[in-house]
C-alpha cells in the first residue's frame, strides 16, 4: 500500500502584496509563511519553496 502524505497552500492577495500560508498536514509541524519577497530576495532568516524542494529531494536521494 501506498503512503499518503498532505500538505496545504492558502494564498490571499496578489504576487507581489500577497501572502499565504503551506500547512504539512501529515507531519503536524505547523504552518509555513509564504511571500513573494520570502521567494525572490535575500534569505533573511526565511525559507523559500525552492529551498524546501531543495531539501525534499536532497534527503531522497541520501537514502537512495
Amino acid at each position: 500500500m501506498a503512503t499518503t502524505r498532505q500538505a496545504h497552500t492558502n494564498w490571499e492577495g496578489n504576487l507581489l502584496e500577497g501572502k499565504g500560508v503551506v500547512t504539512f498536514d501529515s507531519s503536524g509541524i505547523g504552518d509555513y509563511p509564504v511571500s513573494w519577497p520570502a521567494r525572490s530576495e535575500q534569505a533573511n532568516g526565511k525559507t523559500s519553496p525552492e529551498e524546501l524542494i531543495a531539501a525534499a529531494h536532497s534527503s531522497c536521494f541520501s537514502m537512495a
